[in-house]
């Protein structure tokens, strides 16, 4: 459940004090008081509030300075004057000083409320941008690391999931690409964060023991059932639970998981008592739903309940610099783990990593780096120290790029032209599944443009999408 909203109200007025508390209350916030300039200071070393009600009249202290004051050590507190009628030269100084608003006594409540609403909306913003900010200038977030258009709009959504702590999120994308540090990266930006984030692949246990495993079981359930075992929803409870290749779930299976996720509640293997618990289900896979669902091999309602939120990762051959930026993390990464001091990589280098199309993606890469870490003879990876496949294995978009001089030089330059332009194109929607707008965004160009250059080369998007029989 999300915290409510916090807000210190200073006033020496305790009819005032005693109003606001049980207005503000009843609209859900959480509210703490102080009478005295001294009582303000104290509560705001022992926690921060999300904004402050201050009353620029104090038996032990002038509310401009005590404004200046909070203003030094905390510029991006919302702070809200109350002031007495006609003190309107004193509320623009507070305004200047920093202040977001001021409201003038005797006051009605609900234009106090809307202030209120507003600057902690406007404070919600601020603190989104600077995250994103952060974000962008080093490229990384919760363990994800990416400055490439697909992966800030990633990110971006997760800081938005943040919001829901209940939600059930279904995470997308090929093997490798990273779906559990997605899924962990939501747990960590949740209000969930200091529960257990637990984990575990659908696709490597069979029907039985998985359910077992998801649900514990009761002694003598079955015959190596010896002693009574708590499931992973039990372990997870309050927390995350983490489902990797749901689509490997039998269908058995399924509708027990669907109970849990409509009823939050769920029996033992070989258990009478039903348990209660309260789990964020986020759930990933490598293959379509939508074709298990509509072969049989998926239930439809499970699909629905699942994928609330959807999200998908992209893969690594449409990151571009992501790459480097990848490497280098997992060269400091490795270079730590084994005493190594590798400084780095070559320009030839960085652009073979660049030139790879990644099959395995992130997976791929870090395991690359690691091998050439520990083989690495030298303080630098040239191009000859890297593994023959991505030396030689460039993506499928540069294989059209060969120019053949038996051409003119105008002619063999269109053509190549023509041919990237093409291969692109295809491989990109066939990426963003004929989405036009995703396709936009991971080329980095205008739709309107995007659209040009499909009808230019008779390509139609609805030819990548993927069939379902979904009604």
């Amino acid at each position: 459940m999300k915290r409510p909203r916090q807000i210190l109200v200073v006033d020496d007025e305790a009819n005032i004090r005693k109003f606001l508390k049980k207005s503000l209350e009843r609209d859900g916030y959480e509210v703490r008081l102080a009478g005295t300039g001294e009582e303000a200071l104290t509560s705001l070393e022992d926690e921060r509030p999300d904004l402050l009600v201050l009353d620029v009249w104090l038996p032990d202290a002038n509310g401009m300075d005590l404004l200046s004051d909070i203003r030094r050590t905390d510029p991006d507190l919302p702070i809200i004057i109350i002031t007495a009628f006609g003190e309107i030269k004193m509320a623009v100084e507070a305004m200047r000083a920093g202040a977001f608003d001021f409201v003038a006594k005797p006051f009605d409540f609900n234009t106090l409320n809307r202030s209120i609403e507003n600057a902690l909306k406007i404070s919600t913003m601020r603190d989104e941008l600077n995250v994103l900010k952060s974000v962008w200038e080093r490229g990384q977030y919760r363990g994800l690391i990416g400055q490439s258009s697909v992966m800030q709009e990633l990110f971006r959504k997760i800081e938005r999931i943040g919001a829901s702590s209940t939600t059930t999120v279904l995470i997308t994308g090929e093997t490798g690409s990273g779906k559990e540090v997605v899924a962990r990266a939501i747990h960590q930006n949740s209000e969930r964060k200091e529960a257990s984030f637990v984990a575990v692949n659908c696709a490597t246990l069979d029907d039985h023991l998985l359910e077992s495993e998801l649900f514990g079981h009761v002694r003598g359930a079955f015959t190596d059932a010896k002693t009574n075992k708590l499931g992973l929803f039990e372990v997870a409870d309050g927390g995350t639970l983490f489902l990797d290749e749901i689509g490997e779930m039998e269908l058995r299976l399924q509708a027990k998981l669907l109970r849990v996720l409509e009823d939050k509640t769920f029996r033992r293997v070989g258990g009478t008592r039903d348990i209660n618990v309260d789990v964020r289900v986020v759930a990933a896979t490598n293959v379509s739903l939508e074709k298990s669902v509509s072969e049989g091999r998926f239930r439809e309602d499970l699909f629905y309940r699942l994928s609330v939120i959807p999200l998908r990762v992209p893969p690594l051959r449409v990151r571009g610099q992501d790459v480097i930026l990848l490497a280098e993390s997992f060269l400091t990464q490795y270079n730590h783990e084994f005493s190594r001091n590798i400084a780095g990589f070559t320009d030839d280098a960085k652009q073979s990593l660049m030139d790879y199309d990644w099959p395995g993606n992130v997976r791929e890469l870090r395991n690359a780096i690691e091998r050439m870490v520990l083989l690495q003879d030298g303080d630098i990876i040239n191009a000859n120290s890297l593994p023959v496949a991505i030396g030689k294995r460039k993506s499928p978009i540069l294989k059209s790029t060969q120019a053949s001089p038996l051409l003119p030089f105008k002619s063999a330059k269109d053509r190549i032209v023509k041919n990237f332009e093409k291969e692109y194109l295809e491989n990109l929607l066939r990426t963003c599944e004929g989405n036009v707008t995703r396709a936009a965004e991971t080329a980095e160009m205008e739709r309107s443009s995007l659209q040009r250059l499909l009808r230019k080369h008779s390509l139609n998007s609805r030819d990548f999408k993927k069939v379902s029989n979904l009604a």
